[in-house]
């Protein structure tokens, strides 16, 4: 018990500091608690972070009825931002060599 408690400390401080996947982390945590509207925040935070899992999530409360449109629309253009603001050409090409060599 112990141990969850320090890791939920240390899960949440790194969030705080900007680490996307522990800001989801977090928001999975309290969402297992039942705190929704903690978790909804955490989501939104990282689903605008460019975090998949997050922007799928907030998809997926939204369908549950725990999002509202208007949420799940500002999720989905924050992901769909960071993404395209994440975009490059030499990243898409490492992308293409690393599947490439993946395959062999």
């Amino acid at each position: 018990q112990q141990d969850k408690a320090k890791a939920v400390e240390f899960y949440a401080k790194a969030a705080m500091q900007g680490h996307v996947s522990c800001r989801f982390n977090v928001g999975h945590i309290e969402a297992v608690k039942g705190n929704y509207d903690r978790a909804v925040r955490h989501f939104m935070i990282s689903a605008k972070m460019g975090h998949e899992k997050s922007a799928e999530t907030i998809k997926n409360l939204f369908t549950a009825g725990f999002v509202t449109k208007e949420q799940h629309a500002e999720a989905l253009k924050g992901y769909q931002d960071s993404v395209e603001e994440m975009k490059s050409c030499d990243r898409d090409e490492a992308k293409r060599l690393r599947d490439r060599q993946q395959r062999k």
